[in-house]
């Protein structure tokens, strides 16, 4: 198989500053504050009736916004004054994040639940407008979509702050650690980031005479991780810091995953893809696990195909339910991955973790690979989706099972509805809010055919 290029969750595209038209940024508007849209922000219309996504604002609410893009026939906008509050809102965990702030906080004015409940009403909305009315229906025969807290997460008075277990931070001019503004390239020096778990936040990156400006550069990127498994460490360029900030040999680091009645250890490179939320690894595991076998030894002699497999997060439970009798093949397009993959699944002879495209002749090789066709298919692709090419082919493998895990809820939608239209039904959707204060979140479905 082909390798390609590092696989990397694509971020929320930025438009170009020049396709964007300068009239009108900066107007102010009152608007009356309308449904959740995907993106992380609500629709309104101004007075000519053309539509405007505002952020930092909340359903019903009265509020001041200012444009800060203008496309065509649709604006958007910061709320930078509340004049009517819906009783969701609180005072944000994290302010540098509001309006005109950096981007990954556009829902820290609301309550946890309140932002449960936004996720729950953006993925009906997608399933309906990407997937069409047949997988909506199909989705509300099955009682809906309720997103859920992630364990831990379940109490109202809890603001869910420090569950990052890795954060990425760019260096400013001045040498100080910070972010970029929301879809733009200025870079804001963090005060504090209170999404991060305790371990990150007690190293001390963003104090104002801070240590570590002696080991960074304006302009270097820095990722600190708090792995499950071990000591924190702070990548910047190349090289690998302990959290005194003596220079290390860390090629990987070790999360441990409670998966089942066990735990599953795990050796991943820092630089590496990892959930982020501290439950998130526990959380999709033991979905997948569940969503693949059910419970007790129903997985045992089974053969599986993964795709996007990563480094082995699924993979590992999944070979141990199918045990010596059974058969997994996996692809993964990050070489880095796939060696990391390599390293956790030396353990299981039955598994064979391949690197290269995940595209249909990606799946028409790894199902060579299996020899059989796949009882279940696991795929857990990246922001963007499968696409259809890859959700067709896996249709034409003949797996009775698949089991799809979506980070975003239009592209999800729009697996889900190729799945179906290759004539998949719907089992099962669970969603869980991995992301707090954000508008991202996870989606684990089970589809099946005879």
């Amino acid at each position: 198989m082909s390798p390609r290029p590092a696989r990397r969750r694509p971020t929320q595209r930025r438009r170009p500053a020049a396709s964007q038209p300068r009239e009108g940024i900066g107007d102010m508007l009152e608007l009356t504050v309308g449904e959740p849209a995907h993106g992380g922000a609500c629709v309104a219309r101004d007075e000519s009736g053309r539509v405007v996504f505002v952020r930092h604002a909340a359903p019903g609410e009265l509020v001041r916004a200012r444009v800060t893009a203008v496309q065509k026939k649709l604006a958007w906008a910061d709320a930078v004054e509340v004049l009517s509050p819906s009783a969701d809102r609180v005072d944000s965990v994290w302010p540098q994040a509001g309006p005109g702030g950096v981007g990954g906080g556009e829902l820290a004015h609301l309550t946890p639940a309140a932002q449960r409940e936004w996720k729950s009403r953006v993925i009906a909305g997608q399933l309906r407008r990407v997937g069409g009315e047949a997988l909506a229906e199909a989705v509300d025969a099955l009682g809906g979509v309720r997103v859920a807290p992630a364990p831990g997460d379940e109490d109202p008075r809890d603001a869910l702050t420090g569950r990052r277990s890795r954060i990425d931070v760019v260096i400013d001019e001045a040498g100080r650690a910070g972010m970029h503004e929301f879809r733009g390239r200025r870079v804001i020096a963090l005060d504090d980031m209170p999404l991060a778990v305790p371990a990150i936040r007690e190293l001390g990156l963003f104090d104002e005479d801070t240590p570590w400006r002696r080991l960074w550069k304006p302009g270097d990127r820095v990722r600190a991780v708090a792995p499950s498994g071990g000591e924190s460490v702070v990548l910047i360029g190349e090289d690998t810091y302990a959290a005194d900030g003596v220079r290390i040999d860390a090629d990987v680091v070790r999360w441990n995953v409670p998966v089942g009645s066990g735990v599953e250890s795990y050796y991943v490179r820092p630089s590496g893809f990892w959930q982020t939320h501290v439950r998130g690894a526990e959380v999709l595991a033991n979905a997948v696990l569940t969503a693949a076998f059910g419970t007790g030894e129903a997985g045992a002699g089974r053969a599986v195909m993964e795709l996007y497999s990563g480094a082995g997060l699924f993979s590992v439970p999944l070979a141990r339910a199918v045990g010596e009798s059974g058969r997994v093949v996996t692809l993964e397009g990050d070489e880095g991955a796939v060696r990391d993959a390599g390293e956790n699944l030396a353990a299981f002879d039955w598994v064979d973790a391949f690197a290269g495209n995940v595209d249909r002749e990606g799946v028409v090789d790894l199902s060579g690979q299996l020899g059989a066709v796949p009882e279940v298919v696991v795929a857990d692709p990246p922001r963007a989706g499968a696409g259809a090419e890859v959700c067709e082919a896996i249709a034409a493998t003949g797996a009775p099972r698949v089991v799809l895990v979506s980070c975003d809820p239009a592209a999800g939608a729009r697996d889900l509805r190729t799945l179906t239209e290759a004539g998949y039904q719907l089992e099962s959707l669970q969603a869980w809010d991995l992301f707090p204060h954000t508008h991202h979140v996870e989606c684990v479905s089970v589809l099946t055919r005879s």
